[in-house]
């Protein structure tokens, strides 16, 4: 990713210093061959460069995600966001950190056999007397998780609510090259910022918002604030753009696929991954399974 934005800033530069020639060689025409208008000319193309390269680096340097980075208060070690009847779970990861650098680089293809860490054993959710548990792999910038969450967003609330079901979700960044500005990584970003801030519905509303603006290229991190603001936070898109927990969406990825997560939506209903048919006939049989 950072050699596209290198491409990207070399673009522009050479762009701006076209430009620059252009004004210069216009001041020099302007200066009926008198060396004064030259000079001007050739300092402010100078000035106009400097300007650029200074443009160019701080984006670069802002673009660069340290490798290492906080667990966000509103998830757990694994990066899963739990939503509950009675909130969102806080401050439950064992570590304050994760390290991207602690991740082993991901196979070509991935294990699906695998089940990964934080899933319950599939064995021991039967008798947990827990409500059943749903983890959910997704992008907001994927077009099937954006379906998944119409179709059945309304149902998984409803089930959160009673008491019957506990869903965590694990915002992935698979698709940030399909944008050109990493927005899937912005989004799970902002993502724990809302979800350190709101209640449980507040933050299954916010989420299905994102959702409904899927395939139009990436939110800008204002009107992700804006949505976030509609459904009871408090964030700017300054906030936003500091990119707190980009290193956390970053391991959590990798760990993902790592661990047999080869696409989105990757789903497990109490261990057990979810491998298509009717979603929500699947979620009450695990729910009647239990009572």
């Amino acid at each position: 990713m950072a050699s596209k934005n290198n491409t990207a800033g070399s673009s522009s530069s050479d762009q701006a210093r076209e430009r620059a020639r252009q004004i210069a060689d216009r001041q020099s025409r302007r200066s009926n061959g008198k060396p004064v208008g030259l000079i001007a000319a050739v300092i402010a193309l100078l000035v106009i460069i400097a300007l650029i390269i200074g443009v160019v680096v701080w984006q670069n340097n802002r673009a660069k995600i340290p490798e290492a980075g906080p667990v966000p208060a509103s998830a757990n070690q694994y990066g899963g966001i739990t939503v509950t009847k009675d909130g969102i779970v806080q401050n439950s990861s064992d570590v304050q950190e994760r390290d991207l650098s602690q991740e082993p680089e991901p196979a070509a293809t991935a294990d699906t056999s695998k089940t990964p860490p934080g899933v319950v054993d599939q064995d021991q959710a039967a008798s947990n007397g827990k409500p059943v548990q749903v983890v959910i792999f997704q992008d907001f910038e994927c077009v099937h998780c954006a379906d998944f969450e119409k179709q059945n967003a309304d149902a998984i609330k409803r089930a959160v609510d009673a008491g019957d079901v506990q869903v965590e979700y694990r915002n992935l960044n698979f698709l940030d090259r399909a944008t050109r500005d990493q927005y899937s990584s912005r989004a799970a970003n902002a993502a724990y910022v809302v979800a350190e801030q709101v209640d449980s519905d507040q933050y299954m509303e916010f989420a299905q918002e994102l959702f409904s603006h899927q395939g139009t290229g990436g939110l800008s991190n204002q009107q992700i604030a804006d949505i976030a603001n509609k459904h009871g936070a408090n964030v700017t898109a300054d906030q936003l753009g500091e990119n707190t927990y980009r290193p956390m969406v970053n391991v959590m990825s990798r760990e993902s696929i790592n661990n047999g997560v080869a696409g989105t939506p990757t789903i497990f209903i109490d261990g057990k991954r979810y491998e298509g048919g009717n979603f929500q006939d699947a979620l009450k049989k695990a729910v009647d399974e239990k009572k």
